[in-house]
């Protein structure tokens, strides 16, 4: 961390011109483009630092100070708001979060589209769905992770709407992001609005890219089936589900399975699947163009970008247990 500071402080240096007024902008620039995290504390203290030494006359000294002191404010505020939800405090805990949010909501530009994602395939699935928005602006996950939290201490105190306001405002700076679909699922089927739920599954299916989540997807279409009644359904949906990721949830709902009388609680035959599943108009394994995306982004990134390939050719394999795709990503650098 102390080299990396080094490294900063020495980079501003080049930038530096000898007019002293210009010096302290490069500074004053700099700390104002940082965002809130232990490691831009420690930057903006040691920038307070070199500007006390090099530029005592200044206000770039005295702006420091302010913004290390603002910096400082805010990182025991979210070790707060944290400790809050751990201990379940979640009113304390939402007016943290509220304060955060004020600090780290993204402006409002018509022109660019502010978005962060937590993965880097979440970009690209996002990108590769929405061609016709070339002006992307990458930011911090942060706002994002503030607003998540805050649905879930809404939705802790049993404030769905206010919860479904939050992780709405999340969606739009992560629009692909499965967990942000599957909490506002969540919200929908506590408010038992059965079709909407339908909706986000049908919406969220073309973005999932990992096995736990493709599991999900399947317990909540059971979860659904076994409203419905149809007990046959659920049971191929929970197995499937087992299938991606052997679960205590998926468990669970195959003992409640269990419940009703007559249900064949054996493992359905892979045609069996198909077929159930089918009649729902439910797929089968993932999104054919999820699979295709991963690929194609493996092939083009072999050499300029091996482990960009690496990373999409794992998600492929990951996705269908492909054998062949094993010896491609051994070839690659880890």
């Amino acid at each position: 961390m102390e080299h990396n500071i080094e490294q900063i402080i020495h980079s501003l240096e080049e930038q530096f011109n000898g007019d002293s007024k210009h010096d302290v902008q490069i500074l004053r620039d700099y700390c104002r483009s940082l965002e809130r995290s232990d490691e831009s504390l420690a930057i903006i203290t040691a920038i307070g630092r070199y500007a006390a030494e090099h530029f005592p006359d200044e206000d770039i000294v005295r702006e420091a100070k302010k913004f290390e002191e603002t910096f400082g404010h805010f990182m025991d505020l979210t070790q707060h708001a944290q400790q809050c939800m751990k201990e379940k405090k979640f009113e304390e805990a939402l007016k943290d979060f509220e304060e955060i949010i004020g600090d780290v909501r993204p402006p409002e530009d018509e022109e660019k589209r502010h978005c962060s994602f937590f993965h880097p395939f979440e970009e690209m699935i996002f990108r590769s769905n929405n061609p016709d928005i070339k002006e992307i602006e990458r930011i911090s996950t942060l706002p994002q992770v503030v607003y998540m939290q805050m649905g879930s201490a809404l939705f802790e105190l049993k404030r769905y709407d206010e919860a479904r306001e939050a992780y709405l405002n999340a969606q739009k700076l992560s629009p692909v992001s499965p967990a942000i679909h599957f909490e506002l699922a969540q919200i929908a089927k506590i408010q038992n609005d059965l079709d909407t739920v339908r909706d986000i599954l049908k919406n969220v299916y073309p973005y999932l890219y990992t096995r736990s989540q493709l599991a999900r997807f399947y317990r909540e279409h059971a979860g659904l089936a076994m409203i419905d009644e149809k007990y046959d359904l659920a049971a191929a949906l929970i197995y499937l589900s087992i299938d991606y990721e052997d679960s205590g949830i998926a468990r669970a709902q195959l003992n409640s399975l269990a419940k009703h009388r007559g249900v064949d609680l054996s493992k359905p035959k892979v045609d069996t699947v198909k077929a159930r599943l089918g009649e729902a108009n439910i797929p089968v394994g993932p999104a054919p163009q999820v699979y295709e995306l991963a690929m194609y982004i493996g092939k083009q990134m072999k050499r300029p970008y091996p482990q960009v390939a690496r990373m999409a050719f794992t998600i492929a394999y990951e996705l269908t247990h492909f054998e062949p795709l094993l010896r491609e990503i051994e070839s690659l650098p880890a």
